[in-house]
């Protein structure tokens, strides 16, 4: 299976977890979830992959918000599998063979990668609730900022040469 057909499967399935209804904006968000799995197969290196990704979560904001957890890590599964596999076709050419080892690398990457966020949501959860939540949002925001300033900018080995 390439990495457009599974793609393409994980977004269908992004947009079915929420459960659409038949109101303007559920069709609205299914369509344009639709129009953007057929473009991110072609084009996966375009911005078809995040429209799909945002109409997939904002059909779950509008219809499935209070689905329980089991469906919410299945969404989030074909939300990070409909990411990583559109950067994967991107750099794949259609029809060249992928050898095995990478192919492996690209999952584990991914399932490692989807559990590592899964976690953080799931630690959030520990976080004593406070009635004005703003300061815990600048907190986590903040650590998320020097988490991510780490690995792109500090991380050992990450300089490249020129």
């Amino acid at each position: 299976m390439t990495a457009r057909v599974l793609g393409a499967l994980a977004g269908l399935a992004a947009l079915l977890l929420p459960g659409p209804e038949l109101t303007l904006v559920g069709v609205t968000l299914t369509l344009v979830g639709l129009t953007a799995v057929f473009l991110s197969t072609q084009q996966p290196g375009s911005a078809a992959p995040a429209v799909l990704i945002g109409a997939a979560a904002l059909s779950w904001l509008a219809t499935g918000g209070d689905a329980g957890w089991l469906r919410l890590l299945a969404f989030a599964g074909a939300v990070a599998v409909v990411h990583s596999a559109a950067a994967f076709a991107t750099v794949a050419p259609i029809g060249a063979p992928v050898a095995r080892p990478v192919a492996l690398r690209w999952v584990l990457r991914t399932a490692l990668t989807t559990a590592a966020g899964v976690l953080v949501v799931a630690a959030g959860g520990l976080l004593p609730v406070t009635s004005t939540p703003v300061p815990t949002v600048v907190v986590g925001l903040c650590a998320v900022l020097l988490l991510g300033g780490w690995v792109v900018l500090l991380r050992p080995g990450s300089a490249t040469a020129d």
